[in-house]
């Protein structure tokens, strides 16, 4: 300690000055000399002086002394004090640093020591080793220091990682030579990176290449070829390997098209699978690929050919139903190409091979798009003008087609007609073996048309000359029909004649059957009691006029009907003029309106209804015209906007320049980008969210509907819904504003219960070492009572650790989230119970059969955990039995955790689940009492619930539901 010294003048002791001063500086210099002695005694490396040449020891700091059990004195020798280390390597460094006089140094020194064990065995220990001489007056060494820091645990950790890598190299070696048996190909890649790292010769013969070690995923499609059944590429997250190591996916024998280096594909089945460690982190994935590419072919051609007699069926009754020949053609035509396979279909159909007068119906595949407006008429000059004249198909391979005299090439269109894949043609041949003209396909999509293809498209054909004969038949019967219909409609009105001054002369059955009315009734102006009374004057007022004047007649009246009722007539009558200019008759008739009148009616009551709905509705509703120019606003809609309707429409411009102008932030918003003028021209409804502005400048934000208003087809204006969501948007961002204020507060205190943990464990953690020491400096006086004392402090040391890890266990547990996975139920009870070991006596038994849940593992493995534990751990039984089952429980499961225990009784059940409660003492029953309480909020968390069935002497059952499917699962 520094002794300080007050000078005023003179010291206490009568010191002159200077003897002052050297007494200052020697008291200095000793105060110095104790803290370096301090700091070299409690330094975290081993430190000892030894005197040359005999090695006495001068000082050795604690870990020294340690390092060699206590056995080193200052005063004595080395070798005296541990004598393992004479010959030794390090004695030997000794020697040389002492001789040389420079500093020696090693690192992972073996040195051979006696650690105490008491049966005289030399440990291993390894060590960093640094010696530094230190000079005597006369020059030479006179003692060296030792720094010394034990590395055995790191030395035996590398030895034993390098004995693990041999042993994988050899286990990844044994593995390469099984898949290289294997008799499919198989693939297996690094997780995540998707690093194809290893890959079977069977692999490379399916694919005619050498395996090829893509770096990941993303270069996968770069080195091999694949397509889907449509033809699209396989994209790099596509493959069924990729999705096994990145997102776990089981994939089960998915066909994948794949491209050979000779050009050729093959059709291989792959299943992929990802490999998981133990914490079930997918460290790898593994893909076998089966070549079934003739069973697949084979399935395919049979289904083709199913498909094809189902199309014959279906092209049956399209044909029959077709509504007239040209779509009868057109149908042919387009389901021929479809059942064989081709690009492109043709049906001509001649009159008696007159080619000029030839009718046509084509059918092509997108490869010919270009030629679908294509319109040249035959001239009976090529190749399928024999298919007329024989009477009989024609089949022929491309190579055939051309090198055939009748070919005639592509004329005019050689230069930019794709190449071509085969001609099949087959003759329409009628009833009396008339050629008709023909169809023919060319062009096969895949391979030549075959056998099976011909007799296809002969069958076709003989349906097509029988559809078309009936076809003209049907025109000829429906042409008749319609005459006939026509006569019969044109007398279905009331049809009347009078003579040249307007009296009724003649009987008209359409007149005496709709109105009842005999003739006798009805001759001269009887007609006019068949008038409702409040139309009779105004009717024969104008038949007396339009006679007079000798002018056209027409008027509306009600007419009586047979039946009582009234009808809607409109009367119309013409005078036919002689030669001579004199009126030979009148002719008219009465046509019954009601219908009109009463649809009229209708409209005018769904008008105002709609107009009154529109007005009183909350919502917004603008109709606009095609030039987006608004027609209609409701009341609602110039609330929202500030604008009344005479203003918009006096200003005549589109309503997007109104009110839907500017952006927020003050940038124009140009029409042609506004999805709302967009539902016109498109034809169809767009909905979403903007911003409007109103009359006023400011902005606010809307939900809307537009709907284009058609006319037929044709857009003639459009229909606008709005609701103003301002309030809505201010709620959704106070909304998220508070979720991320939550989301801080929960991270602040998770923070906040990780710093108190440690800081609480600290000297918790200073106590039990203290105690420790204590038991090893007194480790021959320290009995009985004190000993048990010293036991029973670790144990409430240990207490309060475990209650602090309870603790922020409890403050977690809940809100900590983890990603939703496939949980094999028996899987996690049988890690929980190796974790947990329970004694030799105890047994722990899980029920089979128990369920595969999609959920979070951890939660649900921390329960689990935590019931057996606890079973095993209260039993106070040497012969612990716990027993582990489930029931399905509709939208949930049920687990049980039962044991032969002491049982609770009735009135502590709801106690159990507190914090800090336990039903026994501590001392008796290690335990914090927080256990239960995180069981009870994680389920709870996960939508399920827990609960005890239990009474004294009987044991106690834990019974708890979860949810099948984890919410939060998309």
């Amino acid at each position: 300690m520094t002794q300080h010294v007050r000078d005023e003048g003179t010291t206490a002791r009568g010191l002159n000055q200077k003897e002052a001063h050297v007494a200052k500086e020697a008291q200095v210099s000793s105060d110095a000399g104790r803290s370096v002695h301090a700091m070299f005694l409690e330094a975290p490396i081993a430190i000892a002086v030894f005197r040359g040449p005999d090695w006495v020891i001068d000082f050795t700091n604690r870990l020294a002394q340690r390092l060699f059990r206590d056995r080193t004195t200052v005063g004595r020798r080395l070798f005296q004090c541990a004598p393992e280390l004479a010959g030794s390597q390090l004695a030997e460094l000794l020697e040389r640093a002492y001789g040389s006089g420079q500093p020696a140094a090693a690192c992972e020194l073996l040195i051979l020591l006696d650690r105490g064990a008491g049966d005289g065995a030399l440990a291993e220990g390894y060590f960093n080793v640094t010696l530094q001489p230190i000079p005597a007056g006369a020059g030479g060494a006179h003692s060296v220091v030792l720094f010394a820091v034990e590395v055995t645990d790191q030395v035996l950790a590398r030895r034993r990682i390098e004995q693990l890598a041999e042993q994988l190299e050899h286990e990844r070696h044994k593995l390469e030579q099984i898949i290289q048996q294997m008799p499919h190909a198989v693939y297996i890649a690094e997780a995540p990176s998707g690093h194809l790292v290893m890959g079977n010769a069977q692999g490379a013969a399916q694919l005619g290449r050498p395996f090829v070690a893509s770096e990941d995923v993303e270069a996968y499609s770069a080195a091999y070829r694949g397509f889907h059944g449509d033809g699209r590429p396989y994209a790099p997250h596509e493959w069924p390997l990729a999705r096994a190591v990145l997102s776990g996916e089981l994939v089960r024998a998915e066909p994948v098209e794949m491209l050979r280096t000779d050009g050729t594909r093959a059709i291989i089945e792959y299943s992929a699978a990802p490999i998981r460690d133990a914490s079930g982190q997918i460290v790898a994935g593994v893909v076998v690929g089966v070549d079934a590419t003739e069973r697949i072919r084979a399935l395919r051609e049979e289904r083709r050919r199913s498909e094809q007699l189902k199309g014959l069926a279906e092209a049956s009754l399209a044909v029959n139903s077709a509504t007239s020949l040209d779509r009868m053609l057109a149908e042919i035509t387009e389901r021929a190409r479809a059942l064989i396979g081709a690009h492109q279909s043709v049906i001509s159909m001649t009159d008696d091979q007159n080619w000029a007068h030839a009718i046509n119906a084509v059918s092509l595949s997108d490869k010919y798009a270009a030629y679908r407006g294509y319109d040249a008429k035959s001239d009976g000059s090529g190749i399928y003008t024999l298919v007329c004249e024989t009477n009989k198909p024609l089949r022929m391979t491309q190579a055939e087609l051309e090198a055939h005299p009748a070919w005639r090439g592509f004329g005019g269109e050689a230069a930019r007609h794709p190449p071509m894949r085969g001609w099949l043609a087959a003759p329409l041949i009628g009833r009396d073996g008339r050629n008709l003209g023909l169809i023919q396909l060319s062009d096969k999509e895949e391979g030549e048309f075959t056998g099976d293809d011909e007799s296809i498209l002969v069958q076709l054909a003989q349906l097509a000359s029988v559809a078309i004969e009936n076809a003209r038949l049907r025109e000829e019967a429906l042409a008749a029909e319609k005459r006939f219909r026509s006569m019969v409609e044109a007398t279905a009105v009331v049809v009347w004649r009078t003579d040249p001054r307007g009296h009724v002369v003649e009987d008209s059955p359409s007149w005496r059957g709709f109105t009842g009315q005999r003739h006798e009734e009805w001759v001269g102006y009887g007609w006019l009691d068949a008038v409702h009374p409040d139309d009779r004057e105004r009717a024969s007022d104008a038949w007396r006029g339009a006679v007079a004047s000798r002018a056209r007649y027409e008027v509306e009246y009600r007419l009586r009907r047979r039946d009582g009722s009234w009808a809607h007539t409109v009367a119309r009558g013409v005078p036919l003029i002689a030669d001579d200019g004199s009126i030979d008759e009148w002719v008219g008739c009465n046509v019954d309106v009601s219908d009109i009148r009463r649809a009229e009616e209708a409209f005018r009551v769904q008008h105002r209804l709609v107009r009154t709905i529109a007005e009183n509705a909350t919502l917004g509703l603008f109709m606009m015209d095609a030039h987006q120019r608004c027609t209609f606003m409701n009341p609602a809609a110039e609330k929202i906007t500030g604008f009344t309707f005479d203003e918009i429409r006096a200003l005549d411009r589109p309503l997007h320049e109104i009110v839907h102008h500017t952006r927020p932030d003050g940038s124009r918003y140009p029409m042609e980008e506004c999805p709302i003028d967009r539902a016109l021209p498109r034809k169809s409804q767009e909905q979403g969210e903007d911003v409007f502005v109103r009359k006023d400048g400011s902005f606010y934000h809307v939900a809307f509907t537009a709907s284009p208003i058609l006319d037929g087809d044709v857009p003639v204006g459009t229909v606008i819904e709005i609701r103003d969501i301002t309030e809505q948007k201010r709620a959704e961002a106070e909304r998220e504003r508070l979720i991320a204020a939550l989301e801080r507060s929960n991270k602040e205190l998770d923070q906040f219960a990780y710093v108190a943990s440690h800081d609480l464990k600290a000297p918790l953690r200073g106590i039990a070492n203290l105690t420790q020491w204590i038991e090893e400096d007194l480790s021959g006086t320290l009995q009985g009572e004190s000993r048990e004392h010293m036991s029973l402090l670790r144990g409430r040391v240990r207490r309060m650790e475990a209650l602090i890890d309870g603790i922020l266990d409890y403050s977690r547990a809940g809100r900590v989230r983890h990603a939703a996975e496939p949980v094999d139920v028996g899987q996690i009870l049988a890690d929980v119970v190796e974790l947990i070991a329970p004694p030799p006596e105890a047994s722990v038994e899980v029920a089979p059969g128990l369920p595969v849940l999609r959920t979070e593992r951890i939660p649900l493995q921390q329960v689990f955990m935590n019931l057996v534990s606890n079973a095993l751990k209260h039993a106070r039984r040497a012969d612990a039995r716990v027993r582990i089952g489930h029931r399905d429980a509709g939208l949930l499961h049920e687990f049980f955790v039962e044991d032969n225990g002491p049982g609770i009784a009735p009135e502590f059940h709801e106690r159990v689940w507190g914090l800090f409660q336990t039903l026994e003492a501590r001392d008796k029953v290690e335990g914090t009492g927080i256990g239960l309480s995180v069981v009870k909020k994680i389920v709870e968390s996960r939508g399920g619930r827990i609960w005890i069935e239990s009474s004294p002497g009987q044991g106690a059952i834990f019974r708890f539901t979860w949810q099948k499917r984890d919410p939060s699962d998309p």
